[in-house]
């Protein structure tokens, strides 16, 4: 099978589940520290630090700090700005949101597609 044409790299994006199951959606809500300083992309690698909160994943992390535990498919939140709840698939470092959820595709037979 050829390699379909793509326009820009993307990150991981889940397809299906292992044995053919389908994908149906399924995700884990984890909080994000209000102020995080780091971008999230849609796809990105996340994983939960020492306080309980996502993080991106930088690939420097051990198992002994808890290591991945998913990745990263949208937030939801209340934009400080225009003080109305937004869903988004991207996270902007340093926003001041205490409500800010993170939906993570955690399933442990989760595929992936990705194109680096």
């Amino acid at each position: 099978m050829a390699y379909p044409t793509v326009s820009a790299p993307y990150g991981l994006k889940p397809v299906k589940l292992i044995g053919g199951q389908v994908f149906a959606g399924a995700t884990r809500q984890i909080k994000i520290a209000s102020g995080y300083n780091t971008d999230i992309f849609y796809g990105d690698v996340v994983r939960v630090n020492s306080s309980g909160v996502l993080v991106k994943e930088t690939g420097t992390t051990t198992v002994d700090d808890g290591g991945v535990v998913g990745v990263f498919l949208g937030v939801s939140y209340t934009n400080p700005t225009t003080k109305q709840w937004l869903q988004a698939q991207y996270w902007p470092a340093n926003t001041v949101a205490s409500d800010a959820v993170a939906y993570v595709a955690d399933d442990p037979d989760q595929l992936f597609q990705v194109a680096a």
